[in-house]
């Protein structure tokens, strides 16, 4: 057929059975719907989501897959693309930590959701499996990109994992599942200037890779063909989307043995992963200095290596006092004052752009560049107006596999990320998807995880 990577990849996806995935794949992937689900909940009500969903539904189409909490059916891809985008929104999701901050989840989840509800029929074993490979296919993809060239990578890789968990659902043979990774290389895209310019498109683009996802697979099912070199060909993904850096060898390293999606991070805050360090020293400093309010700090100073304070201190006023959510969840100034003078940084801080005590220490945060610190390493000095002072040093974050959440952990996110949904949701709905997804590989049909949920 061919020698890319891509050969091997639709062939693993198409042969491997639910028998063939270790425990550890199963709980993970389960941890992930959990976790995907939530936020897909929590961001119902977020900014852009209902004027995407204005748009789509003027538009319609054939009623075949449920969005979640509005009461219609849309076409799966449209499905796919509203509930993805929701999932996305609050920047609270899975996020590949060694893999250049990819956010496979959203894209997977939601395609699986929206062809699910289209075929029927579809198990929690089925769900499950479909999952699982598809986080391992966005997850193997990242890990081979090595150095990046500013793409979003939730959106243009994560368009690989969409495709391969619809076209799991769909049965898809080897050939047609190497079609189907084809065509959404053709949809790869996605870049991450909305991040830098606070932009809605950000949170669209994940829904963007979920939709590409379900039609790239739709589509090879009757026989349309996509590239068969999408990697090492000439214009392949690695050498036109990643020539700074890649190694296509990791793709293929482990395939069938070790699940990617085992490796992922989970969120306790809902910001951009790579502050997440950040903001764990800021609340041990807080609680080692017994701070209580803003007004017991006298100065605070983050210390990083140069490109890391250059991204944060050198780019204007918007990273003190955002003006929007998506320039909030990425201003380290802002969230490591909201952690000093609230004690949290939830939904509600973040979205509420800071109290003003909260601004007001974030004007006064000083920033230091220091060399010879390992790369993203970033240290925080907080002094109290009593002069007692402690440097804390960020490590691995909070909900890394190194530090993962609790099972408790994860469902009070669950439970907080709905209480944010638009409209509000019965403990009835949560305690019984809750169950449904503790007990997914009992389930006979995974559409018992929309029905609550569904308006």
């Amino acid at each position: 057929m061919t020698d890319d990577p891509a050969w091997p990849l639709a062939q693993h996806i198409c042969r491997t059975g639910y028998a063939d995935l270790p425990a550890s794949a199963i709980a993970s992937a389960r941890r992930d719907i959990l976790d995907t689900f939530g936020c897909m909940l929590g961001g119902s009500g977020s900014a852009g989501i209902n004027e995407l969903f204005a748009v789509l539904s003027r538009w319609g189409g054939i009623e075949e897959s449920r969005v979640l909490l509005r009461g219609v059916r849309l076409p799966a891809p449209q499905a796919a693309l509203m509930n993805a985008s929701m999932g996305h929104a609050l920047d609270f999701d899975d996020t590949l930590d060694t893999g250049g901050s990819i956010h496979p989840g959203v894209s997977v989840l939601g395609a699986v959701l929206a062809v699910s509800d289209s075929i029927g029929g579809v198990s929690g074993r089925d769900l499950l499996l479909a999952v699982a490979l598809g986080l391992d296919v966005s997850c193997r993809i990242a890990l081979a990109s090595t150095l990046d060239r500013g793409w979003h990578r939730t959106a243009a890789i994560g368009v690989f994992g969409a495709a391969a968990a619809a076209g799991k659902l769909l049965g898809l043979a080897p050939e047609q599942m190497l079609n189907a990774l084809g065509i959404a290389y053709s949809h790869a895209a996605g870049n991450r200037q909305c991040i830098l310019d606070g932009t809605l498109t950000k949170r669209m683009q994940a829904g963007q890779a979920a939709s590409a996802g379900v039609f790239s697979a739709v589509l090879a099912q009757t026989g349309f063909t996509g590239a068969h070199n999408i990697f090492n060909g000439r214009f392949g993904f690695f050498e036109l989307y990643q020539p700074n850096g890649y190694d296509a060898a990791v793709l293929l390293r482990d395939l069938g043995t070790a699940f990617r999606g085992e490796e992922l991070s989970y969120k306790p805050y809902p910001c951009g992963r790579p502050l997440h360090a950040a903001i764990d020293a800021a609340l041990a400093a807080r609680a080692r200095l017994d701070i209580e309010a803003a007004d017991d700090i006298a100065t605070v100073t983050i210390e990083a290596d140069p490109a890391g304070h250059a991204d944060q201190f050198a780019r204007g006023p918007a990273k003190r006092r955002p003006t929007q959510i998506v320039e909030a969840q990425f201003a380290q100034p802002f969230l490591v004052a909201t952690a000093l003078a609230c004690g949290k940084v939830g939904i509600a801080e973040v979205d509420g752009l800071g109290d003003a005590a909260a601004l007001a220490l974030s004007d006064r945060i000083a920033g230091v560049a220091r060399d010879g610190r390992p790369n993203k390493s970033v240290s925080i000095t907080v002094q109290r107006t009593d002069g007692r002072a402690v440097t804390v040093e960020a490590t691995d974050p909070i909900g890394s596999p190194q530090k993962p959440l609790t099972d408790a952990q994860f469902e009070a996110k669950f439970r907080d990320c709905a209480g944010n949904a638009a409209p509000p949701l019965s403990d009835a709905s949560l305690d019984a998807v809750l169950a449904a997804i503790g007990r997914l590989e009992m389930l006979p049909d995974a559409r018992q995880l929309m029905t609550p949920f569904t308006g």
